[in-house]
């Protein structure tokens, strides 16, 4: 692969050079004069793809060019002592002529233009990967959110700020802890067992898959475009199948310098509808699962009157005993300890942000620096994270041919934050739920109570849970993460509408994990004191980004012509160290350096990847659109026999209501259908699947036990990425001057999926990872907007989409017809159905009567009180065979909404976004509802509707049971009660703004001062129960779904300015 990436690189630049000399050449022998100028909108901002036609004296053709993406545009072989005419014309604005221009001598010929908006929704210059185009003409499916829409949203990570704007784009807050990422999801999932986030790519430079997106700045966010069709995104490739996010920042104008000030603060707090019962109502509840419990195994001899002997000389076992300590309780004493510990855990945290940029130029130069310190308390205790970030971003017009940028963003972020996988020695909202209320987490000095439930449960064996306030004061998770990414470009324009360009960049990331378990806390099962156990890992990244490419774009007489080719060499090192010390004698040493004892690893990785591109775009009368794009990718992660890969994609357009036949009128003002074709592929396999990796193992050599080495994978020099293929079909519409709406039907399929392949034992492996298997995503998306309503004294402007999207698994490994995980068995991906389909029984009651107990088919093990489970094949038995599906995490459509109002200095917008159709197994909420076993602390939900012969004989959740661990009760767990309905409809934005009068701000030298209230996450309208909707505890699609405790979204409530000088 190095030697044919070598000779290629040497082809092209023979190729270049030789074609800088033609050029030369061609200019030493003409002795003419030189136009530069620049477009500009209303705004005084840039316009890019503006169409520029020269009107020569004597010829009845005309030439032109096209602006860039800064707005100039350049014109040589003028003829110095002549009057030219131009014409300028941009769709969404008017024409704008120009006549009579006197051309001097020389290269200093200059024209500044201003055009007139004519319609105000398709003006926008587009983001297109490697370029920029005019919204008008783009015949992929580009959906872009600007900065300014996104920052109405106050949070961590621009990934929040997205929910809600662009169709088909969702937004999943995993774990809503500050410093994590939200999950991107872009029109749907389409692998199994590969990563599934989509390409962020920065000012150009594309981050590495996982990257952590709290690094950037909010506030220095320009626009993000995001390429959902084959035709905008197999431009990069390898690394497309999953969408593309570009990420354009801020930067500086032609002008005299400004300096922005942004202010913030506010605070946060809990936005579901958790509720624990109380403790009287726990005692209760824990009296009635014991008595039942004891009762239910043999009814005719056991009563819920027998005492403590009574019951262990009958047999009963410690779970069917009374806890001693509730008694208390049960007679209603007041006063007693009742521990709300949802308000112990949880709290208002504060937030807040302090931004300053300051930007400026001249006609040559330009530069935008920002300064920002971020500041985000969680809103559970002893969490949070800070950020301090920075921009240096210049661009300088060197000379009429040269340019040159560089761009710099540092950033370290200092995160405090906890395990939320689930795991109850270490997660405190998953230890939560077994926390009895009538204990406090302190001590009446004070100080944390430590394990005083352990303590007291372990006679009758009862929820054995440290304390969860405990667990997240004390143990340690501190993450220091560093990091440094930027670029800088030099630019040849030799003749109008010729760039060269190379750009180098790189990305430097220092990531540090600090963890500490004390031994003066307990964990699940396990009192206080236990050694203590700490733990340092250190991971250190460098990418650099080599990309070299040439742009030519030409306008003659009616047709406009864009080319680009390219080169792009990718490369990303990285290790880390990870240490483990025990031994600790001191708690006051939070680190391994109190250890005594210590186990090491360490590992290295290398990948690299070669890209070769090449785009042709061409419009003929402004009417008629054709793309074709394709790249070459080699990749160091794939199989000897398959490193390289092509991604084709081909795209067209009409724009109809340039015909002549379309009819005038104030309703339909633009129209244009569009057409595409195209390959992506999903590259995120990890670095060595396809090579054969080995591990220190032992072997008897002899009769002597030696160590040695063994192989762990096998090789597969055939392996290679995913390959997705999709169609797209489209209509843009303007009515009027001030709404658009864009709808789309897209169909994929993403064949070679990564799957585990049983393959001969002889190998000495039991399975392979090969690609095989397809998936089909469809779906449709609509959007619609509109600007600058004029109702009256009142501006409006309104945003909104609606998308649908089904997945469908087609094909899994030769003979498979299904896949099933999780620790009950209860997803299901099989062929003809969905990805990771919650999968279960159907429970339609709960057993009353011993009568109807004996004539019902039933699960083994069931009792009075326990579920009742649907028979579905009616062979009068309930197994495994009667189990079915009740849908999917992936929703059947989403939504989102967006408006704003101004009304003279007075601003108020909104936005909201929808989930509909989505399923979720939320282990908390199964563990407070599923069986009533008694163990943990039941929610308000499961409390009032549990089933009781006397009590609630209404009740249609099972009776409280915690004698009872059969086959029953645990298989019931995964079922139909307990695969809940996560839809929801949340008040994502609410914002009030005020902007101080001129006559106010002038006087104290202000150029602008705004005040605002924001409220964030403000209302969520949902059935759901649990902390999350959005959750999903994994990054394993096949457990797509699955909700650990998961992290809540919080609510924030904002109070800011923002000064301008």
């Amino acid at each position: 692969m190095k030697h044919y990436v070598h000779n290629c690189r040497k082809q092209l630049i023979l190729m270049t050079s030789a074609l800088l000399m033609l050029l030369a050449g061609t200019a030493m022998g003409q002795q003419t004069s030189l136009l530069k100028g620049k477009v500009l909108d209303e705004k005084g901002e840039p316009l890019v793809g503006v169409t520029v036609l020269l009107n020569e004296p004597g010829r009845s053709d005309a030439r032109g060019t096209t602006t860039d993406t800064d707005g100039f545009f350049t014109l040589n072989n003028l003829k110095a002592g002549t009057k030219y005419s131009f014409t300028f014309s941009y769709i969404g604005y008017e024409k704008q002529p120009i006549n009579d221009f006197l051309i001097n001598a020389g290269d200093n010929n200059s024209l500044l233009v201003r055009m007139k908006l004519e319609s105000r929704s398709l003006n926008d210059a587009v983001v297109i990967g490697y370029g920029a185009q005019s919204k008008a003409k783009i015949t992929g499916v580009i959906s872009q959110v600007k900065g300014q829409e996104l920052n109405r949203y106050n949070g961590s990570s621009f990934a929040q700020q997205l929910a809600g704007k662009a169709a088909g784009v969702i937004i999943n807050d995993a774990s809503a802890q500050p410093g994590s990422n939200p999950q991107i999801v872009i029109r749907g999932i389409g692998t199994l067992t590969a990563g599934r986030n989509p390409l962020i790519v920065v000012d150009g430079f594309p981050l590495s898959e996982g990257s952590s997106f709290n690094s950037i700045n909010p506030q220095d966010i320009e626009t993000m475009d995001i390429l959902k069709d084959p035709s905008s995104a197999a431009i990069y490739g390898s690394r497309a199948a999953n969408g593309v996010v570009l990420i354009t920042t801020k930067k500086g104008k032609a002008e005299k310098m400004s300096v922005s000030l942004d202010a913030y603060t506010g605070i946060q707090q809990r936005s579901d509808n958790v509720e624990y019962v109380d403790a009287y109502q726990a005692a209760q509840y824990f009296t009635e699962a014991r008595d039942w419990g004891y009762v239910s195994k043999n009814p005719a001899n056991r009563s819920i009157t027998d005492d403590r002997a009574t019951r262990i000389a009958k047999g009963a076992s410690l779970r069917e005993l009374r806890l001693n300590y509730i008694q208390p309780w049960l007679d209603k004493q007041p006063g007693l300890t009742n521990t709300n510990w949802l308000n112990e855990l949880f709290r208002n945290g504060v937030m807040s942000s302090y931004n300053i940029g300051i930007s400026g130029g001249s006609a040559r130069t330009n530069y935008y620096v920002s300064l920002n310190y971020f500041n985000q308390q969680g809103i559970v205790i002893n969490n949070g994270l800070k950020r301090y970030s920075g921009t240096i971003k210049v661009d300088s017009r060197l000379s009429d041919k040269f340019d040159m940028g560089v761009s710099l963003n540092p950033s370290y972020n200092s995160q405090n934050f906890f395990d939320n996988s689930g795991n109850q020695s270490f997660d405190p909202i998953a230890n939560m739920y077994i926390m009895y209320p009538m204990f406090s987490p302190y001590n009446a000095d004070g100080s944390l109570a430590i394990s005083q439930q352990i303590i007291a449960n372990t006679p009758e064996d009862g929820a054995l849970g440290e304390n969860a306030v405990a667990l997240a004061l004390k143990i340690k998770n501190q993450r220091d993460f560093y990091r440094t990414f930027g670029n800088s470009y030099l630019a040849y324009q030799p003749i109008g509408g010729l760039t060269f360009k190379t750009l180098l960049g790189g990305d430097l990331v220092s990531n540090y994990f600090d963890f500490y378990n004390p031994s003066d806390v307990g964990g699940y099962r396990t009192a206080a004191p236990k050694p203590a156990v700490a733990t340092e890992t250190r991971d250190f990244n460098v990418s650099y980004l080599s990309e070299n490419t040439i742009t030519y774009n030409r306008q003659i007489k009616d047709h406009s012509i864009d080319l680009l080719v390219g080169y792009t060499f990718q490369k990303e090192t990285g290790s880390r160290t990870f240490i483990t010390g025990s031994g600790i004698a001191d708690n006051n040493i939070t680190n391994i350096g109190g250890a005594s004892a210590f186990t090491a690893s360490a590992t290295r990785y290398a990948w690299t990847q070669a890209s070769y591109l090449a785009r042709a775009q061409y419009a003929y009368l402004n009417k008629y659109l054709f793309t074709a794009t394709i790249r070459r990718d080699g990749s160091s992660r794939f199989g000897d026999d398959r490193k390289w890969g092509n991604f084709p994609s081909i795209t067209g357009g009409w724009i109809i209501s340039n015909e002549s036949f379309f009819p005038k009128t104030n309703l339909i003002t633009f129209a244009k259908i569009r057409g595409s074709w195209g390959q992506s592929g999903n590259n995120q396999i990890g670095n060595y699947g396809s090579q054969a990796l080995v591990n220190a193992d032992s072997y008897v050599y002899g009769s002597t036990l030696a160590s040695g080495f063994a192989a762990t994978t096998t090789p597969n020099p055939n392996l290679s990425w995913e390959v997705k293929t999709s169609t797209n079909v489209g209509l843009n519409l303007g009515l009027g001057s001030r709404f658009t709406v864009a709808a789309d039907y897209y169909s994929s399929i993403t064949k070679d999926l990564l799957l585990d392949v049983p393959v001969p034992e002889q190998s000495g492996f039991s399975s392979s990872i090969q690609n095989i298997g397809r998936i089909q995503n469809r779906g449709f998306e609509l959007e619609a907007s509109g600007t600058n309503i004029n109702l009256g004294s009142v501006q409006w402007g309104f945003s909104g989409n609606i998308a649908t999207n089904a997945n469908k698994v087609l094909a899994l490994a030769p003979g498979q017809s299904q896949i099933i995980t999780g620790a009950s068995s209860n997803f299901l991906t099989r062929v003809g159905g969905s990805i990771a389909e919650l999968y279960g029984y159907n429970v339609t009651g709960v057993f009353k009567t011993e009568e109807q107990l004996n004539s019902t088919p039933k699960l083994a093990g069931t009792l009075l009180g326990d579920y009742i489970v649907e028979d579905l094949n009616g062979d009068g038995v309930i197994d495994l065979n009667d189990r079915k599906s009740f849908g999917t995490f992936n929703p059947k459509f989403t939504y989102g909404f967006s408006s704003n109002f101004a009304y003279k200095g007075l601003e108020l917008s909104f936005s909201f976004v929808g989930i509909q159709g989505r399923k979720i197994w939320d282990t908390q909420l199964s563990n407070q509802e599923e069986a009533g076993e008694g163990f943990g602390v039941p929610n308000k939900y499961y409390f009032e509707n549990r089933y009781h012969p006397v009590d609630n004989p209404d009740g249609f959740l099972a009776q409280p049971n915690l004698g009872n661990f059969s086959a029953a009760r645990r298989l019931t767990r995964a079922s139909n009660l307990f695969f809940k309905d996560a839809d929801y409809l949340r008040l994502r934005n609410l914002q009030v703004a005020y902007n101080l009068p001129k006559m106010w701000t002038s006087a104290v030298k202000l150029s602008g001062a705004r005040v605002y209230i924001t409220a964030n996450n403000l209302v969520t309208f949902t059935k759901f129960l649990g902390f999350n909707p959005d959750a999903t505890s994994t990054d394993n699609v096949l457990t797509n779904g699955l909700s650990q405790a998961n992290y809540p979204v919080a609510k924030s409530f904002i109070v800011g300015v923002n000064v301008n000088f």
